[in-house]
């Protein structure tokens, strides 16, 4: 009789353990007090030429971050020649009358430097890092750059090679394709998709159109010149100054590129990549501009839905369902507008199933509110992220240089941490409400050979090659 009693006193006790545990596991603890941290101090200062310098002080370090954005992007590229402002700002490096491509890279080299371009939709960004001590050697290579650029017609040919060659590699990427198309179809006759080219349009560009584009665009007054290393405001403004003074602004305008309606009707696409293993997903759809005050909420929404392999896309499709090998979140904020999208990869027998699910969390974050501790735990992941993004030189750099070229303001960056803090849960609804009740645009990238019979559950599946070439549409499996 004993045995029995314990017997049944144990499981009961097993029973409750394991309803305590399954309880835990529902309803998971607040994250720990946020500590609150100091962001570095940004300076600035204005030319007599127009350039504006920001400098942000960062003691006892060997190198200095230099970021130099020209406030032209791809968006400023004449209609009839897309490509042009990538084109403009790879040639920056490539030689003067005097110095030769090859020796301009060894001089860098020489000082301890390396030096990159990137292009966006709003802005030409060039990156240098170099040894502190060699401050002068840098600032002199690059006056030479901007004063003495050559613009060789061997370097123009030279130019247009590698970089008809560097697109037709990345469109072997799923995710490159799937974007590309994403956007193309987001940004349909918008000023943004001149971006969205081909590289058979490299072969267009010509010494004259880069010429034109440079002098029209590469102005003090349109630039932004970002350091970050062991200096001050007014040293820094001193020598840039030197070097850079007979730099001369003219007047240029610089219209705000107008807001793109999102899209707001079941619009799925298949893009043709020979050879995809597996299905790779984009979904999204546009927002607000960089600036805007529903970026924070929206930044910590992001961070409930897909930031990382905890939050909800990740665990949905790849733990609970095995659908997926990732599926993440993110947010492109631009001047004109914004872009939200998850991207994942899924095997393909599971294609459908998986958007089915990403439209379902997108569709449940907009219709119930996120619980509190989610809402927290994704704040006290953005807040403590952050000071890891800006940790390297070149980063912080570059962050500040962005901040600066949106016109963000003191507050954006001052404030950062309190902006975060502030947002609630009602907040998060708010924007979820706002920017995930409209449709997103969906896009399948894959080999028909091996999904085609996997898309017959689609009503309506529009087909793309991978330039993003329309061809057909399907009507569950009839060609219209």
């Amino acid at each position: 009789m004993k045995k029995v009693i314990l017997l049944c006193g144990l499981i009961s006790f097993c029973a409750l353990a394991s309803f305590s545990q399954e309880r835990f596991r529902k309803s998971p603890p607040f994250p720990d007090p946020l500590q609150p941290w100091q962001l570095p101090v940004i300076e600035s200062v204005r030319l007599s030429n127009g350039l504006t310098v920001a400098v942000c002080n960062q003691k006892n370090l060997p190198f200095i971050s230099l970021e130099l954005v020209i406030l032209a992007g791809e968006s400023s590229s004449p209609e009839s020649l897309p490509g042009l402002a990538t084109f403009t700002a790879e040639m920056l490096s490539r030689g003067t009358p005097l110095i030769s491509a090859s020796e301009m890279e060894d001089r860098i080299e020489s000082i301890g430097g390396s030096f990159s371009a990137t292009t966006s939709f709003d802005y030409s960004r060039f990156s240098f890092l170099f040894l502190d001590e060699n401050l002068d050697r840098a600032l002199e290579l690059l006056s030479l750059m901007l004063l003495q650029p050559a613009f060789s017609e061997k370097e123009v040919v030279s130019l247009r090679r590698t970089l008809f060659y560097d697109i037709r590699q990345k469109a072997r990427d799923p995710e490159f394709v799937g974007r590309r198309q994403l956007l193309r179809i987001l940004f349909k006759n918008h000023p943004y998709q001149k971006s969205l080219y081909n590289e058979d349009v490299i072969m267009n560009i010509g010494r004259d159109d880069i010429l034109a584009f440079f002098q029209k665009y590469y102005r003090p007054n349109n630039a932004v010149l970002v350091l970050a290393g062991n200096l001050n405001v007014n040293t820094a403004s001193r020598k840039v100054s030197h070097y850079i003074n007979t730099w001369r602004k003219t007047e240029l305008e610089r219209p705000l590129p107008p807001f793109p309606e999102p899209n707001n009707s079941e619009k799925v696409c298949y893009v043709e990549l020979p050879q995809a293993k597996d299905a790779t997903l984009l979904i999204g759809n546009v927002i607000f501009p960089a600036g805007d005050p529903d970026f924070f909420p929206f930044s910590v929404l992001n961070q409930v839905l897909g930031g990382t392999p905890n939050s909800r896309l990740f665990m949905n499709l790849r733990e609970s369902r095995e659908y997926a090998y990732y599926a993440f979140s993110e947010i492109e904020p631009y001047r004109g507008c914004g872009v939200y999208f998850v991207r994942a990869k899924v095997v393909p027998s599971a294609c459908y199933a998986s958007v089915q699910e990403i439209l379902k969390e997108l569709g449940r974050a907009a219709k119930e509110k996120i619980p509190t501790f989610e809402i927290e735990q994704a704040k006290s992941y953005l807040i403590g992220n952050f000071p890891l993004q800006i940790d390297k030189l070149d980063s912080l750099a570059r962050r500040i240089s962005e901040i600066v070229a949106f016109s963000l303001g003191d507050s954006y960056w001052n404030k950062l941490y309190e902006n975060i803090i502030l947002v609630d849960a009602g907040r998060v609804f708010e924007v979820a409400e706002k920017y995930l009740l409209p449709k997103p645009v969906v896009i399948i990238v894959g080999d028909k050979n091996t999904l085609f019979d996997h898309l017959r559950d689609f009503e309506k599946l529009e087909f793309y090659d991978a330039k993003g070439i329309y061809h057909y549409t399907l009507t569950k499996g009839v060609e219209e």
